[in-house]
């Protein structure tokens, strides 16, 4: 009698080589259709979504070859992570998808309007990045966030500008909001009262878009004055290209810039930035450096893209 492994220890095997090597997965694609049918999902642990893009093509073309009775369960248990380039209007591939990634906890999305609300409200969105003024659509920016989508969101990155905003005391009520940033210029007061009234509240990052990562920093941070350890100025191109890469690199365990301000506060708190008062993160800080990681627990296992002629490489 030949030896053999349980089913479930022999998936267990090859899910967990797939996080340990995600570059295997196209060979472990090949080896059994058990198998394929085990580690399929962990191919679209992210999606990119663009009208035309390959990246959705291949999940759509996924869909397409598979039972209809099985396409529900597959699209919530692959992807995770989901991110809409900006984009003119959303075509109906850009909406199915969105509406049958049911299990997505982390979503991006550079432009939007108002019709994908309801697409999004029956997920439990972790990570959010998203404008306010394009998903509402109304005279206010801040009181929309009192809207359910956002009750089990941990991080949350707004793409709007809102100093001019009033109703800041929003925040506060958001049950699961640990990170928070915002674009670009914000009154100190304000600033100052989401730190004071949101004591769950470990990160607040304000990003500056096209501002010099050294002096033009330094003078935003002399204007601000806010001593308090949470909070961190940052610099960013918020290009699609830029924040895609940015993206990437938090799934593959290098670090997103809310990784690298969880890692500044640390630093912070321990008293080891210097001077104390500076809120931006410098290259001395050693903070950028590409660290060891525990792959195991990575969010992500790989990005796929389809070359023409139908190769799949892996970007991880």
């Amino acid at each position: 009698m030949n030896p053999f492994l349980p089913p479930e220890l022999e998936r267990e095997i090859f899910e967990t080589t797939v996080l340990i090597s995600p570059r295997s997965i196209c060979n472990l694609l090949r080896v059994a259709q058990r198998v394929f049918e085990w580690i399929q999902p962990f191919l679209f642990r992210t999606v990119f979504v663009q009208p035309r893009a390959e990246t959705m093509l291949a999940f759509l073309r996924a869909i397409q070859k598979m039972p209809k009775s099985l396409v529900a369960s597959f699209c919530h248990n692959s992807v995770q992570n989901l991110f809409v380039h900006r984009s003119l209007g959303l075509d109906s591939e850009i909406r199915f998808v969105v509406a049958a990634c049911s299990g997505v906890t982390n979503f991006v999305m550079m432009s939007s309007d108002p019709s994908i609300v309801p697409l999004l409200a029956t997920k439990r969105l972790q990570r959010f990045s998203i404008s306010l003024a394009q998903l509402f659509e109304n005279g206010t920016l801040l009181p929309n966030l009192r809207h359910p989508v956002f009750a089990h969101t941990t991080h949350l990155t707004l793409f709007d500008h809102t100093h001019n905003e009033s109703d800041w005391s929003v925040f506060t009520v958001l049950p699961a909001l640990t990170h928070l940033c915002l674009q670009s210029f914000v009154h100190r007061s304000q600033l100052v009262g989401i730190l004071t009234g949101c004591p769950r509240l470990q990160v607040l990052v304000n990003m500056h878009i096209d501002t010099e990562p050294e002096w033009g920093l330094a003078d935003i941070n002399a204007r601000l004055l806010i001593d308090d350890p949470r909070f961190v100025l940052f610099a960013f191109d918020r290009s699609p290209h830029t924040y895609a890469r940015d993206f990437k690199a938090g799934l593959d365990g290098r670090g997103d810039f809310w990784a690298h301000a969880a890692a500044f506060v640390a630093k912070k708190r321990k008293a080891e930035i210097k001077p104390a008062s500076r809120c931006w993160i410098c290259d001395h800080d050693g903070i950028y450096r590409r660290d060891a990681v525990n792959i195991l627990e990575r969010s992500c296992v790989a990005v796929i893209e389809v070359r023409s002629g139908g190769q799949v490489e892996m970007l991880v």
